[in-house]
């Protein structure tokens, strides 16, 4: 399936606090307007956010394992995280502590004790906005041709893919799809037929069932890619060579092809099985941007061994699947036909 252009799933709010009164307080005040996940450590609020992936957070100023400020600076840190609004629940009138709280990235503040109207209604009023900041930034990460994801899209989502893999020990996998010919089919049949072809080829690489966290995007011209995280090598080789038959099977005539007289798609695949035992250190070292300076290895590294693969497919007759993997850096042809 394509992108869809509307949010429609139920909203998430994580509370924070060491006092399990508050949190039951504030759990009941907001039932109905969010599903609602909560924490009473400060410790646990950064990985239970990457968890649940809040739509909002309400965070404790003072908790006696980690302070609100550190909380909140560890969150904001988050590149998946950072746009989530914090309002920090506090007993504090202090202007000096609600001016250091705006500027580690707090949008606002609910005094305790909660007022149940007031809780409510600055808790709608940011989570309509968290909702209309994501239905722009979607609309902004779609492809306005095919509408499926954009490069910008696939950029990002790589980005932070590759770094879960390093934390959790997966495996990534990237498939990059070029149509063979594509030139020539403009050149014969129009840029406008020329599109037709390029949403059609995205329609049947979107339509086959996806988990989540996996990405399907225009990454340029007549080049698709599939990202997959925790997808081994063996199981993305499948999967493209699957991809690869049905458009095959599009039977979207091609005169102009030195191949099979349709349209067909050469498929490189690469993939990272378990991430490099550097990479791993470096991320629980260093962290996400400084491990990727002294390890040497970033997501631009599965793309470039993705895109030889892809090359040597092309070398190789086309319309096959050619597969390095990142640990190697070994390949071999998989499929032609």
């Amino acid at each position: 399936m394509k992108q869809q252009q509307t949010i429609t799933r139920e909203s998430r709010i994580l509370l924070v606090d060491d006092d399990p009164g508050t949190i039951r307080v504030l759990a009941e005040i907001l039932k109905g307007t969010g599903k609602v996940h909560f924490t009473t450590r400060g410790a646990d609020a950064l990985p239970l956010a990457q968890s649940v992936a809040p739509d909002l957070i309400l965070l404790d100023l003072e908790m006696p394992d980690r302070h609100g400020f550190i909380v909140c600076e560890e969150i904001k840190a988050d590149s998946l995280l950072s746009d989530v609004p914090v309002l920090f629940v506090t007993a504090h009138t202090d202007v000096e502590l609600e001016a250091r709280a705006l500027k580690v990235g707090a949008l606002d503040f609910i005094h305790k004790p909660p007022h149940p109207q007031v809780v409510k209604a600055r808790v709608s009023n940011y989570l309509a906005l968290k909702h209309q900041t994501d239905l722009l930034r979607m609309l902004s990460l779609i492809d306005s041709l095919t509408g499926i994801a954009n490069r910008r899209a696939f950029d990002e989502a790589i980005h932070n893919e590759w770094w879960r893999a390093c934390r959790n020990e997966y495996p990534l996998s990237l498939l990059i799809f070029d149509i063979d010919y594509f030139k020539r089919y403009n050149d014969t049949h129009g840029h406008q037929a020329g599109d037709d072809c390029l949403c059609t080829v995205a329609d049947c690489l979107a339509a086959r069932p996806r988990r989540p966290g996996d990405v399907v995007a225009r990454y340029g011209g007549e080049e698709f890619v599939m990202l997959l995280p925790g997808c081994p090598l063996e199981h993305a080789v499948t999967l493209g060579e699957t991809v690869r038959a049905q458009v095959s099977e599009l039977e979207i005539a091609h005169a102009n092809s030195d191949i099979v007289g349709r349209v067909t798609v050469s498929v490189g695949a690469a993939a990272s099985q378990t991430l490099c035992e550097r990479a791993k250190v470096c991320w629980r070292n260093l962290g996400r941007h400084h491990g990727n300076v002294a390890c040497g290895l970033a997501p631009a590294n599965l793309i470039k061994l993705a895109d030889k693969a892809l090359y040597q497919a092309k070398e190789g007759g086309r319309n096959r699947v050619e597969v390095i993997d990142i640990e190697t850096d070994s390949s071999m042809a998989r499929h032609k036909s």
